[in-house]
């Protein structure tokens, strides 16, 4: 059965998510009063349900009249708007009022959902279902119609990146599944993951009030071909019994797309077979732009010191720096990996020394445990006649080791020459 409601009984009930959230919600119609209901009912069918066929086309085998639509509004419109209200009870819906209605019976539904009668009888009702604001919404949310993408200038269809199309879902994800960004990109939202997690909207950080929502962002963002809610909630809330995480999730990503809509104005998480993604049109984010540096890297016929340095420029932090979500681990090694890799061949490919020994020395303050830069950096020493450094660098990095309860497998550190450049890592 339809519904048809005014805005601040929505609003009553909903909260500040009415406004957004009444008009993607099917078979739902939103009146401002009872004047703009009459004009309303007038233009449709006694009975029809909104967005329906006409009735004369439905329930043609038994004959039968569909149910009329249900009209929800509040005492005030209905003491100030009487006769208009008693007339579409009679000739269009069925009226519910909030509050006491003389013209009607009067129902008192406690916390519990209980109903009783206020004839003075006290005579018990129908037991309803009772719904929490949040939840209410959180329910909503899941069968509210999604916001439409903007069309991109000139487009004729809806807009769509063409990096995510024809692509079947993968957990595991490589630096050619994130989308290509452009040089002239503009987006008003940006969603930074490498260093300190923060989405911002015109260069302004975007208070996210969850935890667990700014996770969903950075997970969403590693995973640009989304993840369904059996991926969410395993990643966000390991072991714990799936069969009580759905409602959380959904109250995350309701809190969620509440706060990027009213801050923002557009719908940045997209909800389509079960999958959610991170709407590509809609925002940049940094670990996109990464890896879009890292496969123009890996791509190049010759090296390019150029476009080596700009995976490490994308690069300011490690993803999600300081946080020890669970399922972080492999992709943020493998991130740091492409980074510290970047280092490595650009010392490797520099014809002077001391420039090759400052790449090195670079990548180890990303990564001070990795024996390769290590061993590299040893050499580069040696090369350069600074012994001392040599086994000072040695020293520091088996102390190193030792306090993290580490231990060297090899004598890559004790063997390194100026012509001989191990290529062993403990990581």
């Amino acid at each position: 059965m339809s519904v048809v409601v005014t805005r601040p009984v929505l609003a009553g009930l909903l909260g500040p998510t009415a406004e957004t959230l009444g008009p993607r919600l099917p078979g739902l119609a939103l009146i401002d009063n009872l004047g703009q209901a009459a004009r309303f009912f007038s233009g449709n069918h006694p009975g029809r349900g909104l967005g329906e066929r006409d009735p004369a086309q439905r329930n043609t085998q038994e004959g039968t009249r569909p149910p009329r639509p249900t009209l929800i509004v509040d005492e005030a419109s209905a003491t100030d708007n009487a006769e208009t209200l008693a007339s579409l009870a009679i000739t269009s819906a069925a009226v519910a009022v909030l509050g006491r209605w003389p013209a009607g019976q009067t129902w008192q539904v406690d916390p519990s959902g209980r109903a009783h009668h206020l004839d003075g009888s006290g005579s018990a009702g129908p037991r309803m279902c009772v719904l929490t604001q949040v939840t209410a919404t959180d329910l909503l949310t899941v069968i509210a119609h999604p916001d439409p993408a903007p069309p991109e200038p000139g487009a004729s269809g809806p807009s769509r990146n063409p990096a995510l199309a024809g692509r079947s879902p993968q957990w595991e994800v490589t630096a050619q599944d994130y989308p290509v960004r452009s040089g002239t990109d503009a987006r008003r939202l940006q969603l930074r993951v490498l260093g300190e997690p923060t989405l911002l909207l015109d260069g302004h950080p975007v208070e996210i009030r969850r935890s667990a929502a700014l996770q969903v962002l950075v997970f969403l963002a590693a995973h640009p071909d989304g993840a369904d809610t059996r991926q969410l909630t395993d990643a966000i809330w390991p072991g714990l019994p799936r069969r009580s995480l759905t409602g959380r999730l959904y109250t995350t990503l309701s809190d969620l797309r509440v706060t990027i809509r009213s801050t923002a104005g557009v719908a940045l998480i997209e909800h389509s077979d079960d999958r959610y993604r991170l709407d590509p049109t809609g925002v940049t984010v940094d670990l996109w732009h990464f890896h879009d540096a890292v496969r123009n890297a890996t791509t190049a016929v010759a090296t390019d010191a150029a476009i080596w340095k700009a995976v490490i420029d994308a690069y300011p932090g490690d993803l999600a720096a300081r946080r020890t979500w669970p399922w972080l681990d492999p992709i943020r090694e493998a991130t740091r990996r492409h980074v510290i890799d970047a280092h490595a061949t650009l010392a490797s490919a520099s014809p002077d020394a001391r420039q090759a020994l400052a790449w090195l020395q670079a990548g180890i303050r990303i990564d001070p445990y990795n024996a390769d830069l290590h061993s590299q950096a040893v050499s580069a020493l040696i090369t350069l006649g600074d012994h001392d450094a040599a086994d000072q660098l040695r020293e520091d990095y088996t102390r190193r080791l030792a306090a993290a309860g580490i231990l060297p497998t090899n004598t890559a550190l004790t063997t390194a020459t100026p012509t001989g450049q191990p290529a062993i890592r403990t990581r």
